[in-house]
């Protein structure tokens, strides 16, 4: 499995990295220290999974990695430490592995993720695609949306996530039901469910 890692605190992402690497199943294509530094090597080297540390990463940079996420074809494991884990704990990661925890849970979160057929967008476009389409596909920033609002977030909490504006987010809400004949948000979910697009019971 390919995976790409970032973290400010060079000697963790170096003793991480060797970790990985010694493990056998898992190959570091990548260790960087900003996340846009991150998307771009992800995205060179066709990382499966990115691994950030939480380790002075500010909210924007947390956006940023998510947006591009929604986009990309990896998931993400966050490593936090154990005093921040209700902080993180909204945040639409695939994974949260704390830093007082050892490496077998890291290993394991991340061959889950490696075993998943639902991690990225693409997919997630084709089969909806495939399944609802009948001239009324949605956009890609619909599809961004509709994902988010399958599992589970406000308005406001998706605003945040991509940086658009609430009103905005609201619009592009009534879009996907409309375009899923859908009548609230919960069939929104279950429509996205039954494409096989993602596991929302998972996230």
């Amino acid at each position: 499995m390919r995976v790409a890692l970032c973290s400010k605190e060079g000697l963790f992402g170096e003793a991480l990295a060797s970790l990985l690497d010694h493990q056998g199943s898992f190959q570091v294509v990548a260790t960087e220290q900003s996340p846009k530094d991150l998307i771009n090597a992800a995205k060179e080297y066709r990382a499966q999974v990115m691994v950030v540390d939480s380790f002075e990463l500010d909210r924007n940079e947390l956006q940023f990695l998510m947006g591009a996420r929604a986009f990309g074809d990896f998931g993400i494991v966050l490593i936090v430490g154990e005093e921040e884990k209700a902080e993180f704990v909204e945040v639409p990661v695939d994974r949260i592995v704390s830093r007082a925890t050892g490496a077998p849970e890291l290993f394991a979160a991340l061959e889950e993720l490696g075993g998943s057929v639902r991690l990225t967008s693409r997919p997630f476009v084709r089969e909806v695609r495939r399944t609802y389409g009948n001239g009324n596909d949605l956009t890609r920033r619909e599809y961004e949306v509709a994902q988010l609002v399958a599992k589970g977030m406000s308005n406001r909490k998706i605003s945040q996530v991509t940086g658009l504006r609430e009103q905005s987010i609201k619009n592009l809400v009534s879009v996907v039901m409309r375009k899923l004949h859908c009548e609230n948000r919960v069939q929104v979910a279950l429509k996205l469910t039954r494409a096989g697009a993602m596991d929302v019971s998972e996230e």
